[in-house]
């Protein structure tokens, strides 16, 4: 089977992209472009791993994971945490960009009959939708795809908006087992073409998506991948005592479903064709690196102190895929150090993160799916063996990083090996045996697993637990000696929708909470 034109991914990108982040994308309502919504689900996946792999970067800094290079002036927005509105107004727009397409999709899929585009759309929005609500707290979701009537739309609730969500998943759940049945009476050009544009589950060769099997299959995959995402809301919700009996009802309905979660080995993925070519870079490694040069980034970037003393004092042999090895072992800054030290002697991102130009997008990996598992068991919300799921979680994690013939393996070594050595050496935190606090284990651990992949759930993690005990910066002022809790409206809002922007206070990035973070 032919893998999807990257082309036309691109090209489709620009259509549905719009030139309004809200707008429909059709922008001449009186000239319609009409776009059948596969091909259209392509440029939407592709733009959810654009979005993962280069948005709030930055976090990484937050989360002790990397530091700014001693080569560079410090960088005082992010160090003093003194956020202007301005600091995410890339990410806001990109986001909404992708949010678009799915919103396009949604209706096509109507329009065809079609559940499985129908039950995409809303799956990938909730996926879209929840992360911007982890960030800013309320936004734009109800109106946000109203540019008739609500070309500024409001600002709908976060706790509203998450309810809805789930809803949502709950609804696309039931559409893909619909799909089912409508892909068992379906032309085989049909089920072949849909495999083809579906670069998450269905993608052709084995390298462009998971590549699950059937149709069947595959829209088991999203029931699985809706699943873990559910949970994943529900997880975030852990403090807030009104939402116990929510969470308790849609567990049951996962059990129900019978699909379970994302499992060892079935991490959703999305790979069209990368490669070193202009436009067909991994979006991550394009962050670091051109067809023909490294990036800024590559010097700027360096291995945080934190992070390499964790991994260093538990005997962690991970540290050499996180990082790059200099003067015969590993070495960073604490971020905003005024006495930073030169690249000369500071490690680089390493290899287990930047594998290549055709590298997979990580979406939502198979060991994020197994730590939360964990922690939900450990918490008596599903049935299983948490140490187990635990262990799991810990190895897959290796899996990932040491796949792609990076360099730190020992000769004869395995990630397995290396893996089971590690969480059976007898330390907290490390060992589940060897942790007197389970959940703390879980969640450590998962702060482990997460640098420089999902630094965005890691953030969410600290600030509804406060696990681990990370670090301020070390610059020598602070606007609050604490890391921030959320970002800050974007610019690009106040200037075109100021009159829905919720107001809010001094020095909010440290006052006003995600409504979950209780």
């Amino acid at each position: 089977m032919k893998r999807t034109s990257f082309l036309l991914i691109i090209l489709l990108g620009v259509m549905a992209g719009g030139c309004k982040k809200y707008l429909n994308v059709n922008q001449n309502q009186n000239q319609p472009t009409t776009v059948t919504p596969n091909v259209v689900l392509s440029a939407a996946l592709v733009g959810t791993a654009d979005n993962l792999g280069r948005d709030y970067q930055n976090l990484n800094r937050w989360m002790a994971y990397w530091s700014r290079s001693g080569n560079y002036v410090p960088d005082v927005q992010t160090e003093t945490y003194n956020l202007p509105n301005n600091y995410t107004d890339f990410e806001w727009g990109n986001i909404y960009a992708t949010l678009n397409r799915y919103h396009y999709i949604e209706g096509a899929g109507r329009a065809a009959q079609d559940p499985f585009y129908v039950g995409v759309a809303k799956v990938m929005m909730a996926f879209h939708f929840s992360m911007l609500v982890d960030i800013y707290n309320d936004i734009p979701y109800t109106s946000a795809f109203d540019p008739v009537t609500s070309v500024q739309p409001k600002y709908d609730k976060a706790q509203d908006v998450y309810n809805d969500l789930v809803k949502q998943i709950d609804s696309a759940i039931v559409l893909f087992d619909s799909a089912k049945s409508f892909y068992s009476t379906a032309p085989t050009v049909t089920l072949k073409t849909d495999e083809q544009y579906d670069v998450m589950f269905g993608s052709p060769g084995g390298t462009g998506g998971s590549d699950v099997g059937t149709a069947t299959d595959r829209m088991d995959a999203w029931v699985r991948f809706s699943n873990t995402l559910l949970l994943r809301l529900l997880m975030h919700q852990s403090q807030v005592g009104s939402q116990q009996g929510l969470i308790t009802t849609e567990l049951a309905k996962i059990e129900a479903n019978g699909r379970g979660f994302i499992g060892a080995g079935q991490s959703a993925i999305v790979n069209p064709g990368y490669q070193n070519s202009t436009a067909k870079i991994n979006p991550f490694y394009a962050t670091f690196y051109t067809v023909t040069a490294a990036t800024t980034n590559v010097a700027y970037y360096r291995a945080n102190t934190y992070a390499v003393n964790f991994y260093n004092s538990n005997n962690d042999p991970r540290l050499g895929a996180f990082y790059g090895p200099v003067n015969g072992g590993y070495a960073g800054n604490f971020d905003g150090d005024p006495a930073a030290v030169s690249n000369a002697n500071t490690s680089a991102i390493g290899p287990g993160l930047l594998k290549g130009p055709g590298q997979d997008q990580l979406i939502l990996s198979d060991f994020e799916s197994l730590f939360l598992q964990a922690e939900a068991v450990q918490r008596g919300w599903i049935t299983g063996n948490a140490q187990t799921l635990f262990e799991s979680a810990i190895t897959q994690s290796f899996e990932y990083l040491y796949k792609d013939g990076t360099n730190q393996i020992p000769a004869g070594a395995t990630p397995d090996d290396d893996a089971k050595a590690y969480y059976t050496q007898g330390v907290a935190d490390v060992d589940w045996m060897a942790s007197p606090n389970k959940l703390h284990a879980i969640l450590t651990q998962k702060w482990a697993a997460l640098n420089g992949i999902n630094q965005v759930e890691a953030w969410t993690d600290f600030r509804r637990t406060g696990i681990p005990a990370l670090p301020i910066s070390k610059s020598p002022t602070h606007i609050e000696p604490q890391i921030p809790v959320r970002y800050l409206y974007p610019q690009s809002e106040l200037n075109t929708n100021g009159v829905n922007v919720p107001q809010l206070g001094a020095n909010a990035q440290f006052t006003a909470k995600i409504f979950w973070n209780q």
